[in-house]
C-alpha cells in the first residue's frame, strides 16, 4: 500500500489538459450547482467546444460542486477527486474477484494491484474530465459485485442465535417468532429489488459506456450462474440498452461528423483491439492522441491481421469457457472484449485513446487473477503431494521440495520486480501529465505522425524568447496533419502574433474553407478581423459561426462587440439576453446587456427631452443618437424636426445627408449637402462630401449609358 502512495504521488501536481480547458475551466456553466437542472436537459453546455460536449449530467454536477465548495478551477481539487474514484474502483474490483471462481485472495490482490500500477491507467487517472470513465467503471463492477453477493453470498437463515435458556423478554419473542421472522428475512433478501442496478444508473448519468454492464451480466449468467438464467438479466438489459439509445439519439446533433469514415474506422477496430492487448503486456510508448491512421482498405494486411487475432480472441474465450479450470479466463477475455464495443461502434476523430483501454484492462486484469490463481493451485498441489512422515524422506523428494521452495521464491521475486517496474512507468508516466508542455512533449515522441500534438506542444512555446518558434511548430503540424481546420487556426495566430497580417488571413480563409461547418473557424476569423477594426467583416464571419453553433461563445462575444461599437442597443440587448440565457454566469453578457441598457434609456430620455422642450439643440442631440443607432429615417425626421424651428441649421442638413448615405439614396444625399454647402458655403467637409456624392453620380450616369 505504501509503495501504491509512492507511486502515485505526483499524481496530484498534474495540471489541466486537453478538453479539460473547455469543459471545466473556461465553462462558466459547470461552475455553478444552479445549473444542475440544465445539465441534465441540456448537454451542450457540458462544454464550450462542441467536439467535448456530451451528455453526461451527474458528472457535470460533480464538477460544479468541486467548483463551488472545494476550491474553484484548481487543478488539485480535480486530481484529488479522479484519485479517491480511482481507489473506489481498485476496492470494489479487488472484492469482485475474490468472489469469481477459482480466484483466490492472493491472485485478486496481485491482479488488483498490476491493474492499480498500470501505466496505461494513468492516462486516465490524471485526465480530469475523464473522471466519467473512472465512475462508469466503478458503476459497472460494483454492480457486478452486488449482484453476484445478493443475495446467495449472505446468511440464509437469520442471523441471530437462539439461547438456551432466554434471559430477558427479547429472547423469549425471537423463541417464539423465529421461524416467521427467518420467512421474513428471506423474502426481503429475495425481492427483487434490482440492488445490482443501483450503482449502474448513477454511473450512466456520468458516462454512457457503464451501459456495457448488460452485455458483461449476460456473459456472467451464462457461464457461472446456476440459480439464476439470463430471464434475471432483463432488467439491466432493458435500462442500458434504453439508455445508450436515449443519449446517442439525444447527443446527436452534437458531434461534428468524424473525419474518419465509419466503414474505415470499423474495419480498423479490430487491429486498435490487438494494440490494446500489446498495451496491456508491454505498456510503452503511451500517447494521448494517436497518430494511427484508419486503414484505406479492408484488404491493408493489419487490417486483415486485426480481423484474424480478433477471431483467434474470440476462439479462446469460447474455448476456454468450455473448462471449468479456465472458465473464469474466459469471463475476463469477454469482459476486455465488451467494453471495447461502444468506442468501436461509433467513430471518433482517433481510432484508440488510452482512456479507453481503462475498463477493459479490468477483464485482461481478470484473466491474469485466474492464471496466477491456476499457478498457486499447481503449486500447493504439488507440495500436497511431497509431504510424507518426517522419517525416511527419499532425497529426491526432499530435492524437489527444495525446487518447489525455489520456484515459489523465485514467482514472488518476478512478481514484486514486475509490480516495481510497472510502479515506476507510472510515476514516470504521471511526470507527463504534469504540465501541458510535458505532455505534448511526450505525445510528439511517440506519436511523431501527428500534427496535432505538435501543434498543442507548439502552443506551449508561444513565451519563449525566440517568437518564430510557435510558427515552425505549427508549419511542421500543417505537414503532417493538412487540412485540419484547428490547425490552420493557431497557424493563423503564430502568423497574427508576428505582425503577418496577410499570412495570417490566408490561414483563417483556408480554416473556413476546411472546416466549413466547424464554429470555431469562422469564430476565430470574426475574432481577428475585430482585433484589425475590419468591423463588418468581423460581424459576417461570427454570425456565421453562431449559426453553425448557437453556443458558440466566441462568435457571440464578436457580435456583441460590434453591435456594441455601432450602438445598435436593442439588438445588442436582445442578443445579451439570449446569450446569459444559454450562459447565464457570462461575464461579457451581463456587460452588453448594461451597456445595452443604458444606451436604450439614454435615446428615451433624450426622445422625451425633445418632447418636452423641443429645442434645435435637443432634436439634433436625438438626430445623432437615432444615427449612431441605426435608426436613420428617425434620425432624418427628427433633423427635419429642428429645421421647423431654424430651417437655416447646417448640422441638421449634415446629419440628413449622412443618414440618406447609410440608406443608399443618392439624390437624396446630394440634395441634403447641397442645403449643407449653401448655408455653410465656407465648410470644407461639406464640399467634400458633396464632391464626392457628385462624383458617384456621374460614374452611375456613364456607366448606364
Amino acid at each position: 500500500m505504501t509503495g501504491w502512495l509512492l507511486v502515485w504521488s505526483n499524481h496530484f501536481g498534474s495540471s489541466f489538459h486537453f478538453n479539460d480547458f473547455p469543459a471545466i475551466v473556461s465553462n462558466l456553466t459547470a461552475q455553478h450547482l444552479s445549473n444542475t437542472p440544465r445539465f441534465f436537459s441540456d448537454p451542450r453546455i457540458s462544454s464550450l467546444s462542441k467536439d467535448s460536449a456530451d451528455y453526461r449530467p451527474l458528472l457535470s454536477t460533480w464538477f460544479a460542486f468541486d467548483y463551488q465548495f472545494l476550491g474553484g478551477a484548481k487543478p488539485f481539487t480535480f486530481q484529488a477527486g479522479n484519485f479517491a474514484w480511482f481507489t473506489a474502483v481498485l476496492v470494489v474490483m479487488f472484492a469482485f474477484f475474490r468472489l469469481l471462481p477459482g480466484v483466490n485472495g492472493l491472485a485478486a490482490g496481485f491482479a488488483t494491484m498490476l491493474f492499480g500500477l498500470h501505466p496505461v491507467v494513468a492516462d486516465t487517472v490524471n485526465y480530469a474530465l475523464q473522471r466519467g470513465v473512472l465512475m462508469a467503471s466503478f458503476g459497472v463492477i460494483a454492480g457486478m459485485l452486488i449482484f453476484v453477493y445478493w443475495p446467495w453470498h449472505l446468511p440464509q437463515k437469520l442471523p441471530l442465535k437462539l439461547k438456551r435458556v432466554p434471559q430477558h423478554g427479547f429472547d423469549e419473542y425471537l423463541r417464539h417468532n423465529y421461524q416467521s421472522l427467518e420467512a421474513r428475512y428471506l423474502r426481503l433478501l429475495h425481492l427483487p429489488l434490482g440492488m445490482y442496478l443501483w450503482p449502474v444508473i448513477p454511473a450512466l448519468l456520468c458516462d454512457a459506456s457503464t451501459a456495457v454492464f448488460a452485455p458483461i451480466l449476460v456473459v456472467y449468467v451464462t457461464l457461472f450462474e446456476t440459480k439464476r438464467n439470463l430471464r434475471h438479466t432483463i432488467p439491466a438489459v432493458v435500462l442500458c440498452s434504453g439508455y445508450w439509445i436515449f443519449q446517442l439519439v439525444f447527443t446527436w446533433n452534437l458531434h461534428s461528423v468524424s473525419p474518419v469514415p465509419a466503414v474505415n474506422y470499423w474495419f480498423t477496430e479490430p487491429w486498435v483491439v490487438l494494440r490494446y492487448m500489446f498495451r496491456f503486456l508491454v505498456p510503452v510508448h503511451l500517447s494521448v492522441d494517436t497518430d494511427l491512421a484508419a486503414f484505406a482498405h479492408i484488404w491493408d494486411p493489419l487490417a486483415i491481421a486485426g480481423c484474424l487475432g480478433l477471431a483467434a480472441l474470440i476462439y479462446v474465450a469460447v474455448l476456454a469457457a468450455r473448462s471449468e479450470k479456465w472458465r473464469t479466463t474466459a469471463f475476463g477475455i469477454w469482459w476486455f472484449l465488451i467494453a471495447l464495443v461502444p468506442d468501436a461502434i461509433v467513430p471518433h476523430r482517433v481510432v484508440e485513446a488510452d482512456w479507453r483501454m481503462f475498463l477493459p484492462f479490468v477483464g485482461l486484469a481478470l484473466v491474469v487473477a485466474r492464471a496466477v490463481s491456476i499457478l498457486i493451485e499447481m503449486a500447493v498441489a504439488d507440495r500436497a503431494a511431497l509431504k510424507t512422515p518426517s522419517a525416511g524422506i527419499p532425497a529426491s523428494v526432499e530435492a524437489s521440495s527444495s525446487r518447489m521452495t525455489i520456484i515459489s521464491v523465485a514467482g514472488a521475486t518476478v512478481a514484486v520486480g514486475l509490480l516495481s517496474l510497472l510502479g515506476w512507468m507510472t510515476y514516470e508516466r504521471n511526470a507527463d501529465w504534469q504540465s501541458e508542455s510535458t505532455l505534448w512533449q511526450s505525445t510528439m515522441q511517440a506519436s511523431p505522425k501527428n500534427g496535432r500534438a505538435v501543434m498543442y506542444y507548439g502552443l506551449t512555446r508561444q513565451n519563449d524568447r525566440d517568437l518564430l518558434a510557435p510558427l515552425n511548430y505549427m508549419k511542421t503540424a500543417d505537414a503532417l496533419s493538412p487540412r485540419d481546420p484547428l490547425i490552420e487556426i493557431n497557424f493563423a495566430t503564430a502568423y497574427a502574433r508576428l505582425g503577418r497580417i496577410a499570412e495570417a488571413e490566408g490561414e483563417f480563409r483556408r480554416a473556413t474553407t476546411d472546416g466549413l461547418s466547424y464554429a470555431p473557424a469562422w469564430s476565430s476569423y470574426g475574432q481577428w478581423l475585430l482585433n484589425q477594426n475590419r468591423i463588418d467583416d468581423a460581424f459576417a464571419k461570427a454570425t456565421q459561426a453562431v449559426a453553425l453553433d448557437s453556443y458558440d461563445l466566441a462568435g457571440r462575444r464578436v457580435l456583441m462587440e460590434v453591435m456594441g461599437q455601432k450602438h445598435q442597443w436593442a439588438m445588442l440587448k436582445q442578443l445579451a439576453e439570449e446569450t446569459l440565457r444559454l450562459f447565464p454566469n457570462d461575464p461579457d453578457g451581463e456587460r452588453s446587456e448594461l451597456v445595452a441598457q443604458t444606451g436604450i434609456d439614454n435615446l428615451n430620455k433624450a426622445a422625451s427631452a425633445a418632447v418636452a422642450q423641443p429645442t434645435v439643440d435637443n432634436y439634433l442631440k436625438l438626430s445623432v443618437l437615432y444615427y449612431e443607432t441605426g435608426r436613420y429615417e428617425d434620425c432624418i425626421n427628427a433633423a427635419r424636426a429642428a429645421l421647423k424651428i431654424n430651417p437655416d441649421l447646417g448640422e441638421a442638413y449634415a446629419n440628413i445627408a449622412s443618414a440618406y448615405h447609410m440608406m443608399g439614396k443618392l439624390d437624396e444625399t446630394i440634395a441634403a449637402l447641397e442645403e449643407e454647402v449653401r448655408i455653410n458655403p465656407n465648410l470644407r467637409s461639406a464640399k467634400s462630401n458633396l464632391q464626392i456624392e457628385l462624383a458617384v453620380k456621374a460614374k452611375q450616369h456613364k456607366n448606364v449609358n
